[in-house]
């Protein structure tokens, strides 16, 4: 797949790479697995000099053994010694950099900390003691984002404070969703929300849609809840490493958040247990998973619900974790059966985040929310609200908008609407077919 998307993450490791002619710098790139890190790296990379490194859980021997190959092809550096430890790679390269601009790649840098556990304090010294007197761009990138967040952003870690730039790579937006497909010949409403739901935007999962020649719903469908499909297992490889040895509790939670038991009662009530302290942690250390309330709600109030972030998380959990035992047994079709007979009540809640985006994407809007009062009476799926201007937005979403009364919403927007005095007041009633129209045309509707 060509390479989309990603220009401000560009222009911004072009900024700190100009700087190196004074001084080293360090870039600190996190983001889940598939989201495209090592793409970007290397395509920032290519009209540089630069070595690259990937870190794999083999001894500190073999791997300096295999970094010296890579530095000796990369750079034309000759090494006559033995050298066994990594710091030792670090201080050759160092010394190069003294004479010779470079980047320096180390992917899946947490990995560094089971090779060699004292690499992270040694390496602070190297750094601290040649960085002003180099010329290094280091750019060190992982994808277990609690590790990568502990050493780089903990100020108890001897890394904190040292990076220059930390960017943290999210899934496409939906514009380059829309775009991918335009591209392919395949776009259509229905085909972005099916996408929307079944890639959450991650770029390797779209490539590997794009990749099988996907043209249709049933297609891709069918791909996804094939016997051999890289999908299944995803959301388990992803995350196990994460959470640890409590990765039971943590993937029962995130199950009920993405079928629909989305305040912390409801999930108590069914584990039986206390899970304040595990959603504190998939928030704040994870960030799986977020809080939301009714717009212009105070943040203590208890009409809270959560949701997973990552569209392609909450479908995982909703039927490759839910269904585990048919997954297990090979038989996806049944998976596939579950998926197809709750899609249009599952794509419903769905159109409905996927308009969140689209309205928070376009930046026109400094509030993008729903709305409930209390007992989560007179919900209205989105309220956009443009403070500088005084408009607030509120709008009703369903799949078939045939079925929306819009008599409803102004009644039901009464109380809410007493909170925006004087401001301009505009409903909308939308369904899949306005979607092309807010996807192509994001000014439009201002």
């Amino acid at each position: 797949m060509i390479f989309y998307d990603r220009q401000s993450e560009l222009i911004a490791l072009k900024k700190v790479h100009e700087n190196i002619s004074s001084s080293s710098r360090l870039t600190v790139l996190t983001g889940r697995r598939r989201i495209g890190k090592t793409r970007l790296i290397k395509q920032f990379c290519a009209s540089y000099a630069s070595v690259y490194f990937f870190v794999s859980r083999k001894s500190e021997e073999i791997l300096c053994e295999e970094y010296l190959g890579y530095i000796e092809d990369s750079l034309q550096i000759k090494n006559y010694g033995k050298i066994n430890k990594l710091t030792d790679i670090m201080c050759l390269l160092f010394d190069y950099s003294k004479n010779n601009s470079i980047i320096v790649i180390i992917d899946e840098f947490q990995e560094l900390l089971q090779v060699s556990p004292s690499f992270i304090s040694d390496f602070q010294h190297i750094w601290d003691s040649n960085k002003d007197a180099c010329h290094v761009h280091l750019i060190v990138s992982g994808s277990v984002y609690s590790m990568m967040r502990k050493t780089f952003q903990d100020s108890r870690q001897p890394l904190y404070g040292r990076s220059d730039l930390l960017i943290n790579l999210k899934a496409f937006p939906i514009k380059t969703i829309a775009e991918i497909l335009e591209e392919q010949g395949t776009f259509s409403a229905e085909n972005l929300l099916l996408y929307y739901i079944l890639t959450g935007g991650i770029p390797r999962y779209l490539e590997v849609l794009k990749d099988y020649n996907c043209k249709s719903q049933e297609d891709a469908v069918n791909l996804v809840f094939s016997d051999y499909s890289i999908f299944a297992d995803e959301g388990k490889n992803l995350l196990i490493e994460e959470f640890g040895k409590d990765y039971g509790v943590y993937f029962s939670i995130l199950e009920l958040i993405a079928t629909g038991k989305t305040s912390r009662v409801e999930i108590e009530s069914i584990l039986l247990s206390s899970v304040g302290g595990h959603l504190e942690r998939l928030e704040k250390d994870y960030s799986l998973i977020s809080q939301f309330r009714p717009i212009n709600a105070k943040i203590g109030t208890r009409s809270v619900k959560y949701k997973i972030n990552d569209p392609f998380m909450a479908f995982w959990f909703a039927f490759f974790h839910r269904y585990r035992s048919a997954v297990e047994s090979s038989n996806t079709a049944y998976v596939k059966q579950r998926f197809l007979q709750s899609y249009t009540q599952y794509a419903g809640y769905w159109l409905k985040r996927l308009y969140t985006d689209i309205f928070k994407q376009q930046g026109q809007y400094n509030k993008v929310a729903s709305y409930w009062e209390s007992g989560y009476k007179n919900e209205i799926d989105l309220v956009a609200v443009n403070d500088a201007q005084k408009l607030i937005v509120l709008a009703e979403i369903k799949m078939n908008k045939k079925i929306i009364r819009k008599g409803k919403l102004p009644q039901k927007s009464t109380k809410l609407l007493k909170q925006f005095p004087d401001y301009r007041i505009k409903y909308l009633y939308l369904g899949l077919e306005e979607l092309p129209d807010y996807v192509s045309n994001s000014t439009k509707h201002q």
